[in-house]
C-alpha cells in the first residue's frame, strides 16, 4: 500500500502554493516540472533559497493502523530512487531480500543501474510479516529499458 503522494510541482495544490508565493514552475528537457526551474519537489527541509518561492518543509501526515501479521515493512526513499524506480518495483526488490540491510543495498543499486542522477537513500523498517511475501526467484530487472522507468515514463 502506498502511504504517500509525492510533493511535486505537478500537483495542483502544490503548484498553486508555489505561484501564490511568487515562484513559478518550469519543465525541463525530460518534461519534468521544477520549482523556479531548479527543484523537482515542492517540499524540502533544505533549499533555503526557494522558501520565498513557496517551497516548504511541512509534511503531510496521516495515521495508518499496522497489522503485524500482514504488514512486512515501511520503506522511505529519496527522490533519487523514487523518480526512477516505481513503488511496486521497490516492493518487489525488498520482498526478494533476506534482511533490511540487503534490501536497502539492492534498492539503491537498482536505482544506480537504472541511471539515477541524484543521491539515493533508503530506510527500510521491518514489521512482523517480514519475509512472509518473499519471492524465492531472484529476478532483478537489470535489463529494464530506460523508456519504462519512472523518470522517463
Amino acid at each position: 500500500m502506498k502511504l504517500t503522494i509525492d510533493h511535486t510541482p505537478e500537483r495542483k495544490e502544490e503548484k498553486e502554493r508555489i505561484r501564490k508565493c511568487g515562484g513559478f514552475v518550469a519543465w525541463n528537457s525530460l518534461g519534468q516540472p521544477h520549482v523556479n526551474g531548479r527543484l523537482a519537489m515542492t517540499r524540502s527541509i533544505g533549499d533555503l533559497d526557494l522558501k520565498n518561492s513557496g517551497v516548504i518543509a511541512q509534511p503531510e501526515t496521516k495515521r495508518v493502523k499496522l497489522h503485524h501479521a500482514d504488514d512486512s515493512f515501511l520503506v522511505l526513499t529519496t527522490d533519487g530512487i523514487n523518480f526512477i524506480v516505481n513503488s511496486q518495483e521497490i516492493c518487489d526488490f525488498i520482498n526478494q531480500c533476506h534482511d533490511p540491510a540487503e534490501a536497502a543495498h539492492v534498492v539503491t543499486e537498482q536505482a544506480m543501474q537504472f541511471g539515477t542522477e541524484d543521491n539515493s537513500t533508503v530506510v527500510i523498517v521491518p514489521f512482523g510479516a517480514w519475509g512472509k511475501y518473499k519471492n524465492s526467484e531472484i529476478n532483478f530487472s537489470f535489463s529494464r529499458s530506460f523508456a519504462s522507468s519512472g523518470r522517463w515514463a
